[in-house]
């Protein structure tokens, strides 16, 4: 075959095609967003000048496909936001959608009169203009100074409504009755409760957010609130529901059932509605197009149409909606409610990332690649891990499940830290409070309630946070193997189990989420220790059981004499032989204490954007934790008494 003949064919093709391929990818993408949304600009226009009702021209595009590209730019529910940095963007999205508009009507000016379906173009076009003007408003509601506006009008609104009804003392002997009484819990049905909990908690959450104080009563008030449940999972259920409300402000249009954005939906359905209806009709009359543009016409008009009701269908099942039908007197709508949702919310991930040091090889230059070690895992990579590590995410070696343990272990160090919190300021220094103190501790409170700290000082206090972290990563792991080693402890120890996951866990954050951990030069000291230990470690991995693990003592016992060389190791080893010498369920409380101690010292020292911007990849545990600490109380957001007092003297 010539080719220049193969040549020539193949832009023939790629004429006739270049639009309606475009075209139908956009549809195909606008599925795929708006299905995978909640778990996680195109070609020109032809006008017609030649087509007619009986003589088709094979290239003239139907006009009316230019604002359907405006309608997909609209973008879905599920998504408006890819990150935080696009929500500060909504003007460049509101020149861009002018622009767009206006290109449409340039291409539907071209072809008025020229085309006998024109007219459908039109209700195509306010649909279009209606979806992506919504996305623009989303976006501009969810900037920060927007965002920050909102909330200081709202947040004085939202503390006198509450003051008002709550005692200023006596916070403490309140029953869980007289909260829901006070809360208007009480006439909602008990399966919605923790609804209405986490949306009272997420109003909170936005003023957090908005990086503005809350007053003494409204604090006490979520304090109550959690303090109330039964069990820690209940209390990690509210706070992933309130996850989910701020996820949609920040990400999504479905922020909300109410009177505008019904209106807005229900134009943009029956615009696309109609003009699928009159499509039809006027291609029974006939229509100047060919079979294959009628085809792809009834395939964007007819996926629009399903796209807007799987749309509504998602908004009519999510907790927004659910949130109003279990409004008190509404008794036909709390039926509808038992009957059609689940409290089965899989948004978030329940499982945690891991990375240990020990199994990830680090090379002489510094650079790190991933690798499972068979011998010190029990089973293969999940294709979720594959995947990851094809993305480049390189540093995420398994996931470990976010265990009911876990959470108990979590929920009962924050209600001891709560306990030992006075809101009360000591007087007569208004200026200083224990808060302060309390949220600063990482690991020497632990340390110091079981007599060990002048011991252990300088593993905690005495390094900055990045290399304590290393330490007692290093230090869990060599304790670990060779209290299994050695029969000591279970392979299924709990508290094992839970230190390692978190010391896992907090690496993880160390090397892939830096920015939400507090200020440090931990990559540059993860690479020398990496190399060192990668070096080292490999020598002592006993082959002699079916899981292998540490000979821990021939291992320290060389690192030991190669002190000057391996300083991080060096000490980690010094603190492993150091936990080595205490009572074995001593040790492992410890240090699953300890590692809870420092992941909430990380939490408190993190930013809320940071934590925001943690929602688009499944939210991760250091959020969850944060959001408790905040709720109880454990939070420089959190005004005290005498604070709440000097600002309302300073107001009046």
């Amino acid at each position: 075959m010539d080719i220049n003949n193969l040549s020539k064919r193949a832009q023939e093709l790629w004429n006739e095609w270049e639009i309606r391929s475009l075209i139908l990818l956009s549809l195909f993408l606008q599925i795929l967003l708006i299905v995978i949304g909640n778990r996680r600009n195109v070609s020109r226009s032809q006008g017609g000048s030649g087509t007619n009702r009986i003589n088709p021209t094979p290239n003239n595009i139907p006009a009316f496909w230019a604002p359907i590209l405006l309608v997909h730019l609209g973008g879905p529910d599920t998504i408006t936001a890819y990150a935080l940095e696009d929500n500060e963007l909504w003007l460049r999205h509101l020149l861009q959608l002018a622009i767009q508009a206006s290109t449409a009507s340039y291409s539907l000016f071209k072809s008025w009169g020229k085309d006998p379906l024109i007219y459908i173009a039109i209700p195509i076009f306010v649909a279009g203009i209606t979806k992506y003007g919504d996305r623009v408003l989303v976006l501009w509601l969810a900037s920060s100074k927007k965002f920050r506006d909102i909330q200081s009008e709202e947040v004085d609104t939202f503390q006198s409504k509450f003051d008002n009804k709550f005692p200023s003392v006596g916070f403490f002997d309140m029953s869980e009755e007289d909260l829901n009484k006070g809360l208007e819990f009480n006439n909602i049905i008990p399966e919605a409760v923790y609804l209405h909990e986490a949306h009272f908690l997420f109003q909170m959450f936005k003023i957090f957010y908005a990086d503005l104080a809350l007053s003494h009563s409204s604090h006490m008030e979520s304090y109550l609130i959690l303090r109330s449940k039964k069990k820690a999972t209940d209390a990690f259920k509210v706070i992933e529901v309130e996850l989910g409300f701020m996820y949609d402000v920040l990400f999504t249009k479905m922020t909300s059932v109410c009177s505008t954005r019904t209106i807005l939906r229900s134009i943009s359905f029956l615009s696309s509605t109609s003009a699928l209806v009159a499509f039809s009709l006027m291609v029974a009359n006939k229509c100047a197009y060919t079979e294959t543009e009628v085809i792809i016409s009834y395939i964007l008009l007819g996926g629009g149409v399903v796209l807007e009701i799987y749309g509504v269908i998602m908004l009519l099942l999510s907790e927004w909606a659910m949130l109003r039908l279990s409004l008190p007197e509404k008794p036909w709508a709390n039926a509808v409610y038992q009957a059609i949702y689940s409290d089965n919310n899989k948004r978030w991930e329940r499982n945690m990332a891991q990375h240990d040091l020990a199994d990830a090889q680090i090379t002489k230059n510094g650079s790190a690649f991933w690798t499972m070690v068979i011998n010190s895992l029990a089973c293969k990579p999940t294709p979720k891990v594959c995947f990851l590590k094809l993305i480049g995410k390189d540093n995420i070696q398994s996931w470990e499940v976010i265990s009911d343990e876990l959470k108990e272990l979590i929920w009962e160090y924050l209600i001891d830290k709560r306990s030992r919190y006075s809101h009360e300021m000591p007087q007569p220094d208004p200026g200083m409070n224990d808060l302060k103190e309390i949220l600063a501790e990482r690991g020497d409170y632990v340390l110091k309630k079981m007599g060990c700290l002048e011991e252990f000082r300088w593993a905690v206090v005495e390094i900055d946070f990045h290399g304590s972290l290393l330490l007692w990563h290093i230090a869990t792991d060599i304790c670990y193997h060779d209290d299994i080693h050695n029969n000591k402890v279970d392979a299924n120890n709990q508290l094992c189990k839970m230190s390692r996951s978190l010391s896992n866990y907090m690496l993880y954050l160390l090397i892939e989420l830096p920015n939400m951990l507090p200020k440090g030069i931990g990559e540059a000291r993860y690479k020398q220790t990496g190399i060192q230990l990668t070096e080292f470690s490999t020598r002592w991995r006993s082959k002699e059981t079916p899981r292998p693990h540490w000979r821990s003592e021939e291992f320290m016992k060389e690192i030991k004499n190669l002190e000057s060389n391996v300083s991080m190791l060096h000490d980690a080893c010094k603190l492993a032989r150091k936990l080595q010498s205490l009572e074995t369920p001593v040790k492992w409380r410890m240090i699953s204490q300890i590692w809870v101690e420092m992941m909430t010292y990380a939490a408190s020292n993190c930013g809320w954007k940071e934590h925001a911007q943690a929602l688009t990849r499944g939210g991760e545990l250091l959020t969850r934790v944060c959001l408790l600490m905040a709720h109880l109380g454990l939070s420089e957001q959190c005004l005290t008494t005498a604070s709440t007092s000097s600002r309302e003297a300073h107001d009046a």
